[in-house]
C-alpha cells in the first residue's frame, strides 16, 4: 500500500506541475509541484521503492497531463479510436520511460552520496530534455513561468537550466528525507532554491537594455475549423482586420501597426509564389502584415509591409509524426508511402529569417516561430542569433485540439521564450488563446479555446540582453554538471550513502 501511495503522489505532482495556466503571478501551485515531484521520486527510491513503481507513477501522470491525445488523434488524424488509443499508450509509456531512466541514474549515483545523486539527476534530466527524443517537447522548468519573479531565472539558465535546478535540489531533498536527516538538512534545498531564484530576479533588473521600441498590434483569431480550405477566407480575414483597425483607430501617426494572423489554414491556399497584390493589401492599409500560409510541403509564414520585399520563412523544425516522420531521409521516404503520409519539408534559418517592420523609430526586426517551434529553446535562440530580432511572434493552428487543454499546455510551455531571449512574444492562434508573453515574465492570455476574437494593443518594451542567448548555454551547463558529478563520485567523503 505504501508503494501505491508513493505512485499516486508522483502522478498527482506530475499533473499539477503541468497544469493549465493560472493567471500570471498565481502559478505557485505549478512551481511548488515541479519541485516536489523529484522530491517524491527520490524519497521513494531512497526508501527502497522499485523503479517499476516510479514508472507507473510517471505513466499515470503523463496520462493525466496528456489525456486528450487519443481523442484528438481519433477525430483529427483521423484514426480509428482503438488505433489512436494504442498510439497514445506508446506515447505515454515512452515519455514516462525517459523520466524513469533519469530517476534510476540519480538513484545509482545517490548510493554513493546525496550530492552525486543530485548532480546525476540534474545532468540526466538535461540530457533527456534537451537531446532526448520527444514526441511533444516540454520542459520541467516551464512551470516556473507562472510567476514572473520565478520566471526571470530563465534569462540566466534557460528552461533546461531551471529544470536541472529543480530536479537537482529536489533530488537532494528527497535523499535527505529518505535518510531521515535533521530538518535543517531537509529544508536546505528549498531554501537554496528560493534564494537563487530571488537573486536571479534581482540581478535581472541590472541586465543591459536596448533602445525603447513601440508598436501597435492587431491580432485576428478567426475561429475557423482547422484544415478547412474554402474560397473567400482571405477576404473574411481582411473584413475582421479592417473592423478592428477602425475600432482601434489604427494606424495612427508616429507608430507602426503590425497585423498578425495565425498559422496555415487561414487563407485556403498556398502563398509561396510571388504575388504583387499581397504587398498592396498591406500598403493601402498602412500596416505590416505577418500571417501563416502554405506552399507545397512547406509550412510557411509570409510577411508584407509598405515598401518592403515579401518575407517568406518555412517552419524549420516540423513536429515529429504530426508533420514529419523522424529519422534520415531514406527512412522517411520509405515510411511515408507505407503510412500514406506526406512529411513536411524543413525550412532553413538565415539572415533573412526575421521580418522587417518599418517604424518611425527605425526598422524593427520580428522573428516568427511557427506553432511547435516555440516549444524549442534552442531553435528560438538560434533564430535570434542568425537573423536578429527585437520581437518574437508565434503563429499557431491550435484548432486541431478542439476544446482540450492542449492549447493551454502549449502556452505554458512557450512562455519562457520571452524571458530567455529578453523579447516580448506575441501569440496569435486560430481558435484561442491568443496573448502576450513579456520579457519580464508577466503574461496574459485572452478568451477560451474554439472562439473567435480580434485584439489590438499598444506595446512598449526595451529588449533585454540575456545570458540565456549564449549558444553554449545548454552544453556548458551539461559539461559543468557532468564534471561536478565525476568529482563527487571520485570523492570519498565521510557521508553515509543513501539507502
Amino acid at each position: 500500500m505504501k508503494a501505491l501511495r508513493d505512485t499516486l503522489l508522483i502522478a498527482l505532482l506530475y499533473v499539477v506541475s503541468n497544469r493549465f495556466p493560472l493567471p500570471s503571478g498565481r502559478g505557485y501551485p505549478e512551481a511548488v509541484a515541479a519541485f516536489l515531484l523529484p522530491v517524491a521520486i527520490f524519497w521513494a527510491l531512497g526508501r527502497g521503492r522499485r523503479a517499476g513503481w516510479i514508472f507507473l507513477g510517471l505513466l499515470a501522470g503523463t496520462v493525466g497531463g496528456f489525456h486528450w491525445v487519443p481523442e484528438v488523434m481519433h477525430s483529427k488524424a483521423p484514426m480509428p479510436y482503438p488505433a489512436a488509443l494504442g498510439v497514445a499508450v506508446l506515447f505515454f509509456a515512452y515519455e514516462a520511460l525517459g523520466l524513469t531512466v533519469v530517476a534510476v541514474l540519480g538513484r545509482w549515483a545517490g548510493r554513493r552520496s546525496p550530492l552525486a545523486g543530485s548532480l546525476a539527476a540534474a545532468a540526466a534530466l538535461v540530457l533527456w530534455a534537451a537531446y532526448g527524443f520527444h514526441i511533444y517537447d516540454f520542459s520541467f522548468g516551464a512551470p516556473l513561468g507562472g510567476v514572473p519573479w520565478l520566471a526571470r531565472g530563465a534569462a540566466f539558465l534557460g528552461t533546461h537550466g531551471l529544470a536541472a535546478l529543480l530536479w537537482g535540489l529536489g533530488a537532494w531533498m528527497g535523499f535527505q528525507v529518505a535518510r531521515e536527516a535533521p530538518w535543517r538538512s531537509r529544508l536546505a534545498a528549498p531554501a537554496l532554491l528560493v534564494l537563487l531564484l530571488a537573486s536571479f530576479a534581482g540581478v535581472w533588473r541590472l541586465l543591459p537594455r536596448g533602445p525603447q521600441r513601440e508598436l501597435d498590434v492587431v491580432m485576428i483569431q478567426p475561429g475557423f475549423l482547422p484544415g478547412v480550405r474554402r474560397p473567400g477566407m482571405e477576404q473574411e480575414m481582411w473584413a475582421r482586420t479592417d473592423a478592428e483597425l477602425a475600432r482601434a483607430r489604427l494606424p495612427r501617426p508616429g507608430t507602426a501597426t503590425l497585423v498578425l494572423w495565425p498559422e496555415s489554414a487561414v487563407l485556403g491556399r498556398g502563398d509561396r509564389a510571388p504575388n504583387p497584390r499581397l504587398p498592396l493589401e498591406a500598403g493601402r492599409r498602412g500596416v505590416a502584415w505577418l500571417y501563416g500560409t502554405e506552399g507545397g510541403r512547406y509550412n510557411l509564414l509570409r510577411g508584407e509591409g509598405p515598401g518592403q520585399p515579401s518575407f517568406l520563412q518555412a517552419k524549420v523544425v516540423p513536429m515529429p509524426f504530426g508533420e514529419r516522420m523522424p529519422g534520415p531521409p531514406a527512412v522517411r521516404d520509405w515510411l511515408d508511402p507505407q503510412l500514406d503520409f506526406y512529411s513536411a519539408e524543413a525550412g532553413v534559418l538565415g539572415p533573412g529569417s526575421s521580418f522587417t517592420v518599418p517604424t518611425p523609430q527605425g526598422p524593427l526586426r520580428v522573428h516568427p516561430l511557427i506553432c511547435s517551434e516555440a516549444l524549442l529553446e534552442g531553435r528560438t535562440a538560434q533564430g535570434i542569433r542568425i537573423a536578429g530580432g527585437e520581437l518574437l511572434t508565434n503563429h499557431t493552428n491550435d484548432g486541431w485540439f478542439d476544446r482540450s487543454p492542449a492549447t493551454d499546455l502549449h502556452a505554458a510551455q512557450i512562455r519562457l521564450r520571452a524571458v530567455e531571449t529578453g523579447l516580448p512574444l506575441l501569440r496569435a492562434t486560430l481558435t484561442g488563446k491568443s496573448g502576450i508573453f513579456r520579457e519580464d515574465g508577466s503574461w496574459v492570455l485572452w478568451g477560451e479555446p474554439m472562439t473567435e476574437a480580434a485584439h489590438s494593443f499598444h506595446l512598449v518594451w526595451s529588449p533585454v540582453a540575456t545570458p540565456a542567448r549564449c549558444p553554449w548555454l545548454v552544453p556548458g551547463l551539461l559539461a559543468v554538471l557532468i564534471l561536478a558529478l565525476l568529482g563527487a563520485l571520485a570523492w570519498r567523503g565521510k557521508s553515509e550513502p543513501a539507502h
